[in-house]
């Protein structure tokens, strides 16, 4: 047979527990941003690594000058359809990323690593380039292994699991 008295309970620090619980929501939040931040400059660096190749000749040791200049390759002559070759200037400058997480709610945040701006005769060469001697796909993929360490050490540090 049940009783019909009521239970009552005291819970002692119930505000320090509640205060303790939103610090660690805060720090999360704050080891979210960074570890999204880091995740976005190792995808950066390692599509930006990946357009670092070959060049595609040596000049056969002439220059515009006119002075010699070896790069000491051998063959000294690589054919043009051995790939790229060195991608520099605005494209290789041109990969970039978001400067600041967004935040899309509660504990969410968004950022972006892209190549290029808001359009113009770069986005063009961009995608050509793209289509013919992939470098964005292929430097993400090589970034993927190396973001899950990120998240775990930011998100151990923050909740002091580790």
């Amino acid at each position: 047979m049940v009783a019909d008295t009521p239970i009552t309970a005291i819970i002692r620090g119930a505000r320090a527990s509640s205060a303790r619980i939103s610090a660690m929501e805060a720090e999360v939040d704050l080891a979210t941003v960074a570890a999204l931040k880091k995740v976005q400059q190792v995808t950066r660096t390692s599509i930006r690594s990946g357009m670092r190749g070959r060049p595609r000749w040596d000049h056969r040791g002439q220059t515009s000058k006119g002075g010699g200049a070896n790069l000491n390759l051998s063959p000294h002559h690589v054919t043009k359809t051995g790939g790229p070759g060195k991608l520099t200037g605005a494209l290789a400058s041109s990969i970039r990323k978001s400067r600041k997480p967004q935040p899309k709610g509660l504990g969410v945040y968004t950022a972006v690593v892209m190549a290029g701006g808001k359009g113009g005769p770069q986005n063009l060469y961009k995608g050509k380039v793209e289509s013919k001697y992939p470098y964005f796909a292929p430097g993400v993929k090589k970034a993927e292994p190396k973001m899950a360490p990120v998240w775990n050490a930011a998100w151990a540090k923050a909740t002091r699991t580790r």
